[in-house]
Formats: structure tokens, sequence, C-alpha cells
């Protein structure tokens, strides 16, 4: 009898859930964000195809010399996203933090693509995420970085690690001004567990605008044992100049 109940309740719960999907879905059918046509996706293949041939994906590199890291000694060893912080990839991003998980997708498959063939980015010991508040992840029903996280480790066949937490709360970073977001975070983040000694990290966030974040996360990875850190992000803004 007790197996009956826990299969019928099992039963139920998965009609609930698909009966959900199908009405969200019915009421909000999914079309291509950019040009309109139908098939179940924020952005058809396509599309997809056409703006990650315009990828031009280096923010900053320690050997090559390519930088837009002017104010700070970055610790980490080079950092790439899929493209600006506008068009699609914007509309994709802002979904994203506003709890479409269904924008992740198609982001995760541009940092992908800005990844190249490049090791440090397909081939890394750990993939790591930016971590959210408690507030923020209770707000939207997830961490839009580790998300992201999640699917490229999937896509490149690496294991993920929750290997990073805020050490401190913080101030939003949109509310302050350049000097402002390099010391808000200095000492937030620490490594918890989960690292491997020696390990080479790819560190994802969704937005790189000053790199103080993912700085002082690659700050904490390095003091918890990591050996490098590399940055992937889904989208760069423009330069902050104060």
């Amino acid at each position: 009898m007790r197996y009956n109940s826990i299969a019928s309740k099992k039963s139920v719960r998965m009609f609930y859930n698909q009966a959900k999907h199908d009405l969200i879905d019915l009421l909000y059918p999914t079309y291509c964000v950019v040009c309109g046509s139908g098939g179940g996706h924020m952005v058809c293949g396509k599309c997809l195809s056409s703006i990650a041939a315009t990828v031009e994906p280096s923010i900053f590199h320690r050997k090559g010399g390519v930088s837009d890291v002017r104010w700070i000694e970055p610790s980490f060893e080079s950092a790439r996203a899929a493209g600006a912080y506008m068009g699609t990839i914007k509309h994709l991003v802002l979904g994203l933090k506003n709890s479409a998980s269904s924008c992740a997708e198609p982001l995760a498959l541009l940092m992908v693509v800005a990844a190249g063939n490049d090791p440090a980015y397909i081939s890394p010991d750990d993939v790591c995420f930016v971590p959210s508040t408690r507030e923020k992840k209770r707000e939207r029903g997830f961490n839009p970085a580790e998300i992201l996280a999640r699917r490229i480790a999937a896509h490149i066949g690496k294991p993920i690690s929750g290997a990073l937490c805020k050490a401190r709360k913080t101030r939003d970073q949109d509310e302050l001004s350049l000097s402002g977001r390099l010391t808000n975070l200095e000492g937030a983040f620490r490594v918890k567990g989960n690292l491997c000694p020696g390990s080479r990290v790819l560190l994802v966030d969704d937005v790189f605008t000053t790199g103080a974040t993912v700085d002082a996360c690659s700050r904490a990875l390095l003091a918890g044992g990591a050996r490098e850190v590399n940055v992937i992000v889904a989208a760069r803004t423009p330069l902050l100049s104060k």
C-alpha cells in the first residue's frame, strides 16, 4: 500500500509539472528574440550562428597585452566575453537577471564560442561561478552565474564547483562609482571547499563591468589553492571612467 501511495503521489506531481509547463507554453509561446520565428527557442539556430560569427572575446590577457582592465592589476590570467552588453546579448542577460532561465542556454553557447579552442577555457580543472546573495537568489529562483556555469561545464565536459561563497555582506555594485566598486569587494569572497589544490579554474559570471567582482573572486580562489584563474562572461559593458 505504501508503494502504491508513493507511486500515486509521484504521478500526480509529474502530471502537475507537465500541466504547468503546457500552460506556460500556451500563455507565453517562445519566439526567437532576434527574428521572431517560432520553434520554442529564445534564439533560433540561424540567428545564434549569426551572432556567434561576430564574437570578439578578449577583454584581458596577461601575456597578449590586450586589456580593458586599466584600473587594477588583475589576479586572473585572462578574461573573455561572448560580446558587448548591447543588442540581443543584452536582451538575454537582462532576461536571465529577471528570472528567465531559458535565456541561459543561448548565452552559454555563445560563451563556449568565445572560449574557442583555448585549453584554459575548454580544459580547466574546475568550473566555478561568482556566488550570489541569498536575497537575490531567492528573488530570482537561481543565481545567473551559476546556471551559466552549469551549462558551460556540461558543454565542455568539466566538473562544476561551488567552491566560492560570500565572506561578508557588500553593497550592490550597480550603486557605486568605479573607486567604490574596487573597494567594496575587497576580501568579500572566500573558498569554502571543493577546490582541487593547484587547479586551473574557469570562473563564470554574467557581466563584466570594472572587473572588480571577478578579480575579488579570483584572489579568493588563488588564496584557496588554485594555480590559475581565467574568466568568461556573457557580456562586457562600456568602461567606467570614474
